[in-house]
């Protein structure tokens, strides 16, 4: 179980995440093993928000409430330009800090549906959406194409491990469930227009066939579809595969926003129009 530190410890850790501290990253070596288990409690928008000690990310952004900005506040800015009110779904949800920063940054948000499967972090996730949210959903599951159980691969030794990831063909005790099966079977009512935060390592193309009725019934929806060169070379696909997919169902325009929301261009390969790294990106349909 992952617990707070003590309130004079998280003062000085917040503070030292929080700026460019000499050592930071030593003292982070130092202690990430040590504190696995504890968490560092901040608040976003006046509400407590805790995070596992041992995630880089989170020192290297400087707390949870600068996560990524580069590619979150375009995100945030277009669904607030697209969108006004949605719900918004978090696939992949780890402790809940994208469905922070969008219920901070978008005054248009109805409810929040998380799914983590990570049993590590999933308390965390359901406590910080207790905090942030008055209408929320929590599940511990893992999204596919099919509904029954699979075998979730990730290190139980870190607080958060980000690389976890379903195995295909595998047999295990993680609930496994579809997008369209989630909302029908626990009657959850969905707004007309919607956003998907989709971060599933690998599950990507089978996250949007076990989403065609949502996706499709949805008046307009915005996508965060992570691109991760590694993750798609375990896997043999390619951008192009995972778009086509998403596009079998309705006509997207992609972006990039860390590059100000730049438009991809479909008629070339992904990463033959920008460097090889990770991206998140942005899907439009209206």
């Amino acid at each position: 179980m992952m617990r707070k530190i003590y309130s004079g410890l998280n003062a000085i850790i917040k503070f030292i995440q929080c700026h460019e501290i000499p050592g930071k990253y030593r003292l982070y070596e130092a202690t990430k093993h040590k504190h696995n288990r504890s968490l560092i409690t901040y608040e976003i928008k006046g509400s407590e928000f805790s995070i596992p000690w041992d995630q880089w990310c989170f020192w290297k952004n400087y707390g949870p409430e600068n996560y990524y900005l580069e590619e979150i506040l375009p995100f945030t800015q277009v669904l607030n330009d697209e969108l006004k009110h949605f719900d918004f779904i978090d696939l992949g949800a780890d402790v809940g800090v994208v469905s922070a920063l969008v219920n901070k940054h978008c005054q248009g948000v109805n409810q929040i549906i998380a799914l983590e499967p990570n049993p590590s972090v999933f308390n965390v996730l359901k406590q910080n959406l207790l905090n942030i949210s008055a209408r929320h959903f929590a599940f511990n599951k893992a999204i596919s194409n099919f509904n029954g159980y699979g075998l979730f691969s990730f290190n139980s030794a870190q607080g958060s491990d980000h690389e976890g990831h379903l195995i295909n063909n595998s047999t295990g005790k993680t609930e496994v469930t579809t997008v369209d099966s989630l909302i029908d079977d626990n009657n959850i009512a969905i707004a007309k227009n919607i956003a998907i935060k989709i971060d599933v390592e690998g599950q990507e193309k089978a996250v949007f066939s076990g989403a065609k009725k949502t996706i499709q019934q949805a008046e307009k929806i915005v996508l965060l579809l992570e691109l991760h060169p590694d993750v798609l070379t375990r896997d043999k696909q390619t951008p192009e595969e995972l778009f086509k997919e998403a596009e079998k169902l309705r006509d997207f325009t992609w972006l990039v926003p860390i590059l100000d929301n730049k438009q991809v261009d479909r008629s070339k390969a992904f990463y033959q129009q920008f460097p090889l790294q990770q991206y998140d990106i942005i899907g439009i349909a209206d």
